[in-house]
């Protein structure tokens, strides 16, 4: 009985310690990174704009999580999170609003992220015009490579345009660049001000043989930070007339000097008379040929890239376009330079006669000596001794073109004082009273 006893205690204790071990083993060893970590959400601050889609991830805490919206109309949010993410949509907002989203775990340990819903400024109007004929005949929405298109995106907030809105394009995929306003160079990036009609607008170049590609072109409001993306098509064209291209692509007019009075306008000038050609599309290097050499030069003949420019300059009245050559012999001309006339100059003016004062019309003076008269006016002057004087006094000039300075002098002997000279012009005269000193009964002695 004894043993038996102790058989019994025996088994007992060894059913026991297997259990023991038996728990031990069953726990699973930990794989989640963020096991036994505190609830956290990510991003936990972001900006986010009305129909662009923000995901959210949750790590640490205890699964399954819930979210909630401190603002579920501008930002409605699903309750029940799948997994670690879950997806947001804000709705249109007119102002800068702030919503809180909650995120708590299985524990009912919560964590809070922010959300800043901002008005959307860059709306889904987009133009895109390939221009002829380098870029059209390729399809809806699309640019024949070698060819360029317009694209115009338009900053509008809560219905009201957006004047001088810095607006960002940039190359995000695809073979094309986006040409420079001005210089025509080719860049990844550019930045663009809205115009009055809160529209900002863009050139966009592709590639020389650029294989059939889906191209996007990506917008970014500088102000707000919210960007958009476009997409359109390059289509592969190896052939055809209207792959190169030259910029300008309209008339340009150079305009001569304005002649002198009474004189014809003159011929533009080289100095003066300059434009500079961009050259697009074919197979460079290009060659260049002025059909008039002597009217117009062209610097350099040959350009060597894509993109490349060569300069017009012009010597005198006339017009000519260009021919540009691509290695392959395609061939296309430029638009048109002229030089025209100057207009001629204003008529000359018929000459008044007319006296506005005479300076000092009262002046004394020594026998023998002289003094000066100064006469303002336009057109012709006459003078006359009205009263005294005699042989013996002078007017030097005594008529003439006005202004002018005039002498008066006292000769020894045959001078009578006081002496009154009359100037005169058209139907104006001015009276100067002289009295000559030193005089002998009335006559320089």
């Amino acid at each position: 009985m004894v043993q038996a006893g102790i058989i019994a205690g025996v088994m007992a204790g060894i059913f026991f310690l297997a259990g023991c071990g038996s728990g031990a083993v069953s726990a699973p060893p930990a794989t989640d990174p963020s096991a036994g970590t505190a609830v956290a959400v990510s991003p936990p601050v972001v900006d986010a704009f009305a129909d662009v889609p923000v995901t959210f991830t949750v790590t640490g805490g205890t699964k399954p999580y819930q979210a909630f919206s401190s603002n579920s109309v501008a930002l409605p949010v699903e309750a029940a999170i799948q997994d670690s993410t879950f997806v947001v949509v804000p709705k249109p907002v007119t102002a800068d609003t702030l919503v809180d989203i909650t995120v708590r775990d299985a524990a009912n340990v919560a964590t809070t992220a922010r959300a800043t819903l901002k008005p959307s400024v860059l709306n889904n109007q987009v133009t895109f015009t390939p221009f002829a004929p380098t870029a059209a005949g390729c399809g809806n929405n699309a640019v024949c490579s070698g060819g360029d298109a317009q694209i115009v995106v338009k900053a509008v907030q809560n219905g009201v345009v957006l004047r001088n809105r810095a607006i960002r394009f940039d190359v995000f995929q695809g073979n094309f660049s986006l040409s420079a306003p001005g210089s025509g160079q080719l860049v990844n990036t550019l930045t663009i001000n809205t115009d009055e009609q809160g529209e900002a607008v863009a050139r966009v170049t592709a590639n020389t043989g650029a294989a059939t590609q889906v191209a996007t072109l990506q917008t970014t409001d500088t102000t707000s930070g919210l960007s958009r993306r476009y997409n359109f098509n390059i289509v592969q064209q190896v052939s055809g007339t209207g792959i190169l291209t030259t910029l300008p692509s309209g008339k340009v007019t150079f305009k001569g000097a304005k002649g002198l009075p009474g004189q014809p306008g003159s011929c533009p000038q080289p100095g003066f008379a300059r434009v500079d050609f961009y050259v697009f599309g074919g197979t460079p290097p290009y060659r260049v040929v002025s059909p008039l050499p002597e009217l117009i030069s062209v610097n350099p003949s040959l350009v060597t890239t894509n993109g490349g420019s060569f300069t017009a300059t012009m010597s005198g009245c006339g017009s000519t376009p260009f021919i540009v050559t691509d290695a392959t012999n395609r061939s296309v001309e430029t638009s048109i330079v002229e030089g025209t006339q100057g207009d001629a100059g204003d008529a000359v003016p018929a000459t008044v006669n007319q006296l506005t004062s005479v300076t000092p019309n009262a002046i004394t003076i020594a026998c023998g000596q002289s003094a000066s008269i100064t006469l303002t006016g336009t057109g012709n002057f006459t003078s006359t001794q009205a009263v005294g004087g005699g042989n013996g006094f002078s007017v030097t000039p005594s008529a003439g073109v006005l202004p002018s300075v005039v002498t008066l002098r006292a000769f020894t002997g045959g001078v009578t004082t006081p002496v009154t000279i009359n100037f005169t012009s058209g139907a104006t005269t001015f009276p100067v009273i002289v009295t000559v000193t030193g005089t002998a009964g009335g006559n320089c002695p």
